[in-house]
């Protein structure tokens, strides 16, 4: 009997450390927000950014363009530091309200206002990014990345 329940707690084990959880976006309307608008691409990209050991997933959230624009970076430090120009050690993003969209499932492209809090080296940094989408096979992807107050 030990033997059994020494084996069944192993299996929970490991297949509850193998499976990796979808990060929870809980920005928008009650804390709740749809999977398929470019508000939730655009706060996955720049958690990918921050928070991915690699650029895979931030690769796979932009068009093929800035997709190849991500790669020539090689590390997600890089893109922290030239393509977003905003280098911080631990994040929270949020889209801001003012930037939703009516028939978000009827629009083609989109430029979302996202407000990054963050810290680096102690200090807390507030920025805000607009980040520019097109919509390619029913998915939003990245196309730009800019500063929303110049």
């Amino acid at each position: 009997m030990k033997v059994f329940l020494a084996v069944l707690s192993a299996i929970v084990f490991l297949f509850g450390c193998s499976q990796k959880a979808e990060e929870e976006v809980s920005a928008g309307r009650y804390g709740m927000m749809s999977t398929d608008t470019p508000q939730h691409t655009a706060v996955m990209f720049i958690r990918a950014i921050y928070n991915e050991e690699t650029l895979d997933k931030a690769v796979e959230l932009s068009d093929e363009r800035f997709g190849r624009l991500l790669l020539n970076q090689h590390t997600n430090r890089n893109v922290q530091r030239h393509v977003l120009n905003l280098r911080l050690d631990d994040i929270s993003v949020d889209p801001v309200s003012g930037g939703t969209l009516l028939y978000s499932e009827k629009q083609v492209d989109a430029d979302i206002e996202v407000k990054i809090v963050g810290t680096f080296d102690y200090e807390q940094i507030v920025d805000l990014k607009t980040i520019s989408m097109i919509r390619e096979s029913g998915q939003w992807k990245v196309i730009d990345v800019k500063n929303t107050i110049p």
